[in-house]
């Protein structure tokens, strides 16, 4: 993100570029989030919404704008850190207001993650089951080899 020039770049993790300015136009972009082929990105006006293949979806997404300087995906929702609000709000992806207060009394927050829970773990039943299979089915490849 270059907030200088209002433009968001695209580069590979070696540093190459592969597009300076992806999305370009914005004012005092702050973040950013992706989800899938969508990004989400913060600035003074709010959230806008854009594909990673250059096209606007709704720059205006959100306009419940208090400083918001971080951005967070979950599933189909977006949590936003404002700043001067000091909250941390819940919107969706649709740009519909959850709960733009759900998190209150902070400082001055400038960022915010989101931690995935952990996947359900599997009965021991299934997991028995499935250490058979893996010791039948490599059994049976060693005997075609041989």
């Amino acid at each position: 993100m270059n907030n200088g020039n209002g433009t968001i770049g695209e580069y590979t993790t070696a540093g190459a570029t592969v597009n300076a300015s992806l999305i370009s136009g914005l004012s005092g972009a702050t973040s950013v989030a992706v989800s899938g082929s969508d990004l989400f990105v913060t600035d003074v006006n709010g959230i806008g919404e854009y594909t990673t293949s250059e096209a606007t979806v709704n720059a205006s997404l959100v306009t419940e704008s208090n400083g918001t300087l971080g951005i967070a995906v979950d599933g189909s929702d977006l949590f936003v850190a404002n700043f001067n609000g000091n909250t941390i709000g819940e919107y969706t992806t649709s740009g519909a207001s959850v709960n733009a207060s759900l998190i209150t009394n902070l400082d001055g927050p400038l960022g915010i993650a989101i931690v995935p829970t952990a996947a359900p773990v599997p009965e021991p039943s299934s997991i028995t089951l499935l250490g058979l299979v893996l010791v039948l089915g490599f059994g049976r490849l060693r005997k075609r080899a041989s």
